[in-house]
C-alpha cells in the first residue's frame, strides 16, 4: 500500500520519513509520503499526523512526546482541547476537559456498540454499529449538531440525528472537522450538516448546500460514494469506481490541484497511478488531504 498527501506542511505534518530533510513548504499536489504492506487511515490534526504503517505508529509534525501517539490515536478532540475516548473495559465514554488548568472528567453511559467517534470544533459525533449517528456540543452553534435541541435532548448530551434515522439507509462512516459533519450511507449517499467557520464569514460557504440539518450532497452527478472526508473548509470524496472529487478552499494545496485557489463545485481530481494500483480510501485534516492506494489489481 501507499499513502499520498497534499496540503499544509508548515509543521512538517506531511513529513513521515525521518531520513529526509524537512521541507516545510505546503504541498500542492498529491505526493507519496509512506509505503507498506498495511497502512491505516491517517489521523490528521492541525499540526501533526499519526499513521499506523505495518503495525507501527509513525508521526509527522509537531508532537513533542511521540510516545503518546497510540493514546492520541484513540481519542478525538475539539478546538478547545476537550477530548473524548471510549473506555475499553467499561461501557462508558469519557470526556476530559481542562477547567482553569485542572483536568475534569465526565462519563457518558454507552448503551449500544460504537463504530466510530469524531470531533469537530464545537463538539463530537458518534456512529453506532447499527448505523445511527448521535451528536453533542456547544449550544451556541446548533447548526453543527444536525438536530433539534430540546429540554429533553440538550446540546450537551448525545442525541440521535433523526433526519438520518428516517432514511432507512444506515450510515457506515462519519467524518467531521471545523464546524461540519458528514455521514456516508451504505448505499453510497453523503449527508452533510453544519456551518461555514465564523472566522471566515466573509467567504462563501465551502459547500453551497451546508445547512443546519442533514442534507444530501450531489457528488459527480449522483455517483455512489465509497469514502468521504471533511477538512475545515474543504472536502474529498472517493466514488465507487475509484475516482476522486474535491471541493472547497485550496490556499494550502489541500485539494491537490495547483491550478486553482478554490472551487465551490465538486471537481474531479486528475491523479494518475501505475497499473495494478487503485485508490481505496481518502482522509483529511483541517488543511490536508490523503489518498490510500492499494497495489493489488481489483
Amino acid at each position: 500500500m501507499e499513502l499520498y498527501a497534499t496540503g499544509s506542511n508548515a509543521w512538517g505534518q506531511l513529513e513521515l520519513d525521518p531520513s529526509t530533510p524537512h521541507d516545510l513548504n505546503d504541498i500542492f499536489e498529491f505526493t507519496k509520503i509512506a509505503a507498506g504492506d498495511t497502512i491505516e487511515t491517517p489521523i490528521a490534526r492541525l499540526v501533526y499526523t499519526i499513521v499506523k504503517v505495518d503495525g507501527v505508529y509513525r508521526v509527522a509534525g509537531h508532537l513533542p512526546d511521540r510516545s503518546m501517539a497510540p493514546k492520541l490515536a484513540e481519542v478525538v478532540v475539539r478546538a478547545n482541547g476537550d477530548s473524548l475516548r471510549l473506555e475499553k473495559a467499561d461501557p462508558f465514554l469519557t470526556l476530559s476537559k481542562n477547567v482553569n488548568g485542572k483536568i475534569e472528567e465526565e462519563s457518558f453511559l454507552v448503551t449500544q456498540p460504537i463504530k466510530k467517534l469524531v470531533g469537530f470544533d464545537t463538539g463530537f459525533a458518534i456512529l453506532y454499529q447499527d448505523g445511527v449517528v448521535a451528536t453533542m456540543g456547544d449550544a451556541r452553534f446548533p447548526a453543527t449538531l444536525g438536530r433539534q435541541v430540546t429540554e429533553k435532548e440538550p446540546a450537551e448530551a448525545f442525541a440521535s440525528v433523526d433526519d438520518l434515522v428516517q432514511l432507512q439507509d444506515p450510515v457506515k462512516h462519519i467524518s467531521a472537522c471545523g464546524y461540519a459533519t458528514a455521514a456516508l450511507t451504505k448505499m453510497g449517499s453523503v449527508y452533510i450538516w453544519g456551518q461555514h467557520p465564523p472566522s471566515r464569514k466573509k467567504e462563501r460557504p465551502f459547500l453551497p448546500d451546508l445547512f443546519a440539518f442533514a442534507n444530501c450532497t450531489d457528488i459527480a452527478d449522483g455517483r455512489d460514494i465509497e469514502d468521504f472526508a471533511l477538512g475545515e473548509t474543504h472536502a474529498i470524496a472517493l466514488t465507487s469506481d475509484a475516482e476522486v472529487y474535491v471541493t472547497g478552499n485550496n490556499e494550502n494545496g489541500q485539494l491537490g490541484m495547483p491550478s486553482i485557489t478554490s472551487t465551490r463545485t465538486w471537481t474531479r481530481l486528475e491523479f494518475y497511478l501505475p497499473q495494478c494500483s487503485r485508490i481505496i480510501g481518502v482522509a483529511a485534516g483541517p488543511h490536508t488531504s490523503f489518498l490510500l492506494v492499494s497495489n493489488v489489481d481489483y
